[in-house]
């Protein structure tokens, strides 16, 4: 499957544009200027909302007035639409029609319908597991498809936009990270219980099985209860991964539907980030919904992590941000005001990580509710800001270039980061927030990226594939719940050769028996490992000592940890670090042909919380030693340096100033036969130097400015 957007597009182009119009706003008297405005400045894409409530108002009654202008302005001005299908917005008649359709609480309230700030029209609350709901769901759909599907303006269908808000109110997602808010959790209606007891007796196949795991004595499926609390564990992972299952399922239809309608169009869904949106509270697994459709997106942010993760789990699709989110805020809590290097930083960002597409949101500020007046590329009036020109300018130099970008292609990672759902959900049950998870993701994600080097993210679902086969070095942050088939296979992939680093407590969870490990790390990895764990202090305590050189890690440096400090009985590792009473803190052992690093506490968490810059470097040299490329370095500064490449042998060059002060650099890539580069914004010129399997030269740059070179 190619990443290339090229095939799916009506012409060789990168979309490039803006949100514009989700009803009732902006009003129609504006939108004839505002297309003619958009597309006068070389924007090429607009995306409208076509939304449930508002053009479906009664049972049986469409009105798609408003799309059937907007669709005609954008062919009058060669705009390509991205129409949105909006289902969370469920009209006021099928509540009317069934009353049970809403969403129930833990505490047993009746949620919706009713609006939020993003949802200004009211209907948020609609529960996907009611049926007769769902017919008329995937009927709006179909009427909708069939209208638009020959609309000479029409490019591609996003028929899922941000489906986790389905399943979670805004509010109310909360609770993952704050445990006392456990009773907003949803949804514990009729249908949902009814749902997941089927789900269970598919999963597991005999209540006997479902015992084994949660430790009960049912004489039947009809006896479970439906989890209340975080005290136990597998009951909550399952309740909590059901409604990923719904989620996915409910997506998979929405393309099945669409593609039945509509063979020509491509079509997409796009996810939130992890951070905002967790899977404990809002079924939000990028994979599950990632695995249908021809491209993929998501909701961007200034967050280098998520756009991997984007990358990652398309698994060869072409991807693209169909939100940048950059101008967001509340009324008098105003966003911070951007320039030209805040709009490449995110552009670029997405760039490197192989995205092929931007929609900006949005045109205009919100003038409704609370995200008024906050989020615009304009000012409230429509009249251009100075981000609007360099948005533009953005965008011209991506076109000029669209021949080159739509096929280039990013380093190969050699690294991969194991994201796990179920993980995520235990750290939610154990610590009461799924932060401590995400954190320590992030902040070892943040210590490769800072230092250069390309990371995917794998999925446990991509294990019966061979996924570690494509990896020299995984990384696993915080695995305190794996499974024994994950554990099986990262074990065999250490034999062959691979590199495993991970943290405290690792496979501490028996997830098919739900029961703590006796020994860990767990299901037989000890061995891999060649240490088990001893006494485990709560921290703070003294943190580690190093020692040995590892690289940028000097022999006596500090490494602080975090939650917990795991020592370990001894069974032939070299120990690489010590706590304060000199017992084994950071351990290394070759197992078969590869090697097994164990860290005795959570340094990936305190990087990300607190930027201690000696546990960045270690999780750096940890992970350098076990990959064959060197990652593009620099002499002075914070600089990333991303490649991409095409197979004619063209490359780009991306270079961002990760600090606020200013930095002249020496720099060394990975990049062959190449002396020159041309930035693509001031047209100056970068030489470059033939070196040992690379080339070298010289930038300066301004604090967190982006230069992009063609070399």
């Amino acid at each position: 499957m190619s990443t290339s957007l090229r095939p799916l597009l009506s012409s060789p182009y990168i979309p490039f544009g803006t949100q514009y119009y989700r009803a009732p706003s902006p009003p129609e008297t504006e939108w004839e200027t505002d297309l003619q405005t958009i597309a006068s400045l070389g924007l090429n894409t607009v995306k409208f909302w076509v939304q449930w409530r508002w053009n479906n108002p009664s049972e049986g009654v469409y009105k798609f007035d408003d799309i059937d202008r907007l669709m005609d302005l954008a062919h009058k001005n060669s705009l390509c639409v991205m129409l949105n299908t909006i289902f969370d917005v469920a009209p006021a008649w099928v509540y009317r029609k069934y009353p049970d359709a809403s969403m129930i609480t833990l505490d047993g309230r009746q949620i919706g319908p009713q609006t939020q700030p993003h949802r200004q029209i009211g209907g948020l609350g609609l529960c996907l597991n009611h049926p007769q709901a769902m017919e008329h769901f995937f009927a709006f759909l179909r009427e909708t498809v069939v209208r638009y599907k020959d609309h000479p303006a029409l490019e591609m269908w996003n028929v899922a936009s941000e489906p986790e808000l389905t399943s979670s109110m805004a509010e109310m997602r909360l609770f993952a990270g704050d445990a006392s808010k456990i009773g907003d959790m949803l949804c514990y209606c009729p249908h949902c219980r009814s749902a997941f007891t089927a789900w269970l007796e598919d999963k597991y196949g005999s209540v006997e099985a479902l015992n084994l795991s949660w430790n009960r004595n049912y004489v039947s499926f009809e006896e479970i209860e439906l989890p209340k609390t975080r005290n136990t564990f597998n009951d909550m992972i399952d309740w909590r991964m059901f409604f990923v299952h719904v989620l996915g399922e409910n997506v998979r239809k929405r393309f099945d539907a669409a593609k039945q309608a509509d063979g020509k169009h491509p079509l997409l869904c796009h996810h939130v980030f992890i951070q905002g949106f967790p899977v404990t509270s809002t079924a939000n697994d990028p994979w599950n919904v990632a695995q249908f459709g021809d491209l993929h997106g998501f909701t961007q942010m200034d967050d280098p992590m998520m756009s991997d993760i984007l990358r990652s789990c398309a698994k060869g699709r072409p991807v693209i941000s169909a939100e940048m989110l950059m101008m967001y805020g509340y009324t008098l809590e105003l966003p911070r005001l951007i320039d030209g290097d805040d709009i490449k930083r995110f552009v670029f960002t997405g760039i490197a990580a192989n995205q092929k597409g931007f929609v900006f949101w949005q045109y205009r500020p919100e003038t409704l509710g609370r995200e008024a007046p906050a989020w615009g590329l304009t000012r409230l009036d429509g009249s251009p800001t100075p981000w609007l020109q360099q948005f533009a300018e953005a965008g011209k130099a991506l076109q000029k270039n669209a021949a080159f970008l739509l096929d280039a292609k990013p380093r190969p990672a050699e690294i991969a980061i194991l994201y796990s759902p179920e993980n995520q959900i235990f750290s939610w049950t154990a610590t009461g927030s799924e932060m401590t998870a995400t954190d320590s993701l992030l902040g070892v994600h943040t210590a490769l990226y800072e230092r250069n080097f390309n990371v995917d993210f794998i999925h446990p679902s991509e294990f019966e594939n061979d996924i570690l086969a494509q990896y020299r070095v995984l990384y696993i942050p915080f695995p305190y719940c794996l499974s024994e088939p994950v554990c099986r296979a990262i074990g065999q992939w250490v034999e062959k050769g691979g590199t495993l680093i991970g943290e405290a407590y690792f496979a501490g969870w028996d997830r098919e028996r739900g029961t703590h490990a006796t020994t860990i790390p767990g299901y037989g990895l000890h061995r891999v490992f060649k240490v088990r764990q001893a006494t485990v202090y709560p921290h703070p305590a003294p943190g580690m000592t190093v020692r040995k050189n590892l690289g940028r890690t000097r022999s006596a440096a500090k490494i602080r940890g975090a939650l917990v400090q795991e020592t370990f009985l001894n069974d032939g590792a070299e120990v690489l670090a010590t706590f304060g009473k000199g017992l084994p803190a950071v351990t290394r052992a070759a197992h078969g042909s590869g090697w097994a690093v164990l860290i005795g506490s959570f340094v990936g968490l305190v990087y990300r919380r607190l930027a201690y810059k000696p546990n960045g470097d270690l999780i750096a040299d940890l992970v350098a030693a076990g990959v064959s490329e060197g990652a593009p370095r620099t002499t002075t500064g914070r600089v990333r340096i991303d490649i991409l490449t095409s197979a004619d042998g063209q490359a780009m060059l991306i270079l961002r100033n990760l600090e606020s002060k200013p930095v002249r650099t020496g720099f060394w890539i990975p990049l062959r036969r190449a002396s020159k580069g041309t930035e693509q914004f001031s047209g100056e010129s970068i030489s470059l130097k033939a070196q040992k399997d690379g080339v070298s030269g010289t930038v300066s740059l301004k604090g967190g400015e982006v230069k992009v070179y063609l070399v």
